[in-house]
C-alpha cells in the first residue's frame, strides 16, 4: 500500500507577506537589499509550509492511492475544495468519476479526510497501483490576506533573523534555523503526517 501527492498547479506567486510589509518589519526604508529580501520572504514561506505540512495559497493537488483506506487523510491541508475522486472500477485501463454524493469531505478535521456518505460503500478496485485519484485544492485562499496572521509573523520572524544573520554559524549559535519564536507560532498550524 502506497499513497503520493503531486502538484497539478502553482499559484503564481507562494509568498505570505509582502515586500513592503518585509522591509517595515526590518526597518529597511531604501530598496538596496529588495531582490534578498524578496528571496527571504519566498524561503520563509517554504520553510513554514514544510514546517507545518500545509500549503498556504491554493494548490492544485493530486493524491494518488492504493486502496480506498489511503483517502482517510489528505495531504496537505487545509482543503479549500475538492475538485475530483477517480478510480480504476471493472475497467482497469480508464477513471471512473466517483459521484460526491457518496462521499464527505471533511475540512475541519486536520487534516482534511474523506468519509463515505452514511449508507454508501466504496466501489471495487481494479487489481492495480494508483487505483484512486483525489484532484483537490489546498489551502487557505487565492491572497495573502486569506493566510492566517499568526503564519504571516512567524514568516516574517525568520525574514528577520535570516535577514540580521547571513552567515550560518554566529558565534556561540546557528543562525540560519527556524527562530523559535517562529515554531512557537507555527506549531499551533502544524499537520502531523499520516
Amino acid at each position: 500500500m502506497a499513497k503520493s501527492f503531486k502538484v497539478i498547479s502553482f499559484p503564481a506567486d507562494i509568498s505570505v507577506v509582502s515586500l513592503s510589509d518585509a522591509k517595515d518589519h526590518l526597518r529597511v526604508g531604501n530598496s538596496d537589499d529588495d531582490t534578498l529580501i524578496t528571496n527571504l520572504i519566498l524561503a520563509a514561506t517554504q520553510a513554514a509550509q514544510n514546517y507545518t505540512n500545509r500549503f498556504f495559497i491554493n494548490h492544485t493537488l493530486r493524491m494518488d492511492c492504493d486502496t480506498w483506506d489511503e483517502t482517510e487523510y489528505f495531504y496537505k491541508s487545509p482543503i479549500y475544495s475538492s475538485t475530483s475522486v477517480e478510480y480504476y472500477g471493472t475497467s482497469a485501463t480508464v477513471y471512473d468519476v466517483w459521484d460526491s454524493s457518496n462521499y464527505i469531505v471533511d475540512k475541519v478535521h486536520q487534516p482534511a479526510r474523506l468519509l463515505l456518505q452514511e449508507n454508501k460503500t466504496y466501489p471495487t478496485l481494479a487489481d492495480r497501483k494508483a487505483a484512486i485519484k483525489l484532484t483537490y485544492i489546498s489551502g487557505y485562499g487565492t491572497t495573502k490576506s486569506d493566510v492566517p496572521q499568526g503564519i504571516k509573523q512567524a514568516v516574517l520572524l525568520m525574514i528577520g533573523n535570516w535577514y540580521e544573520n547571513r552567515q550560518q554559524v554566529v558565534v556561540g549559535r546557528v543562525a540560519n534555523e527556524v527562530p523559535k519564536s517562529a515554531e512557537y507560532l507555527l506549531d499551533q498550524y502544524k499537520i502531523q503526517v499520516a
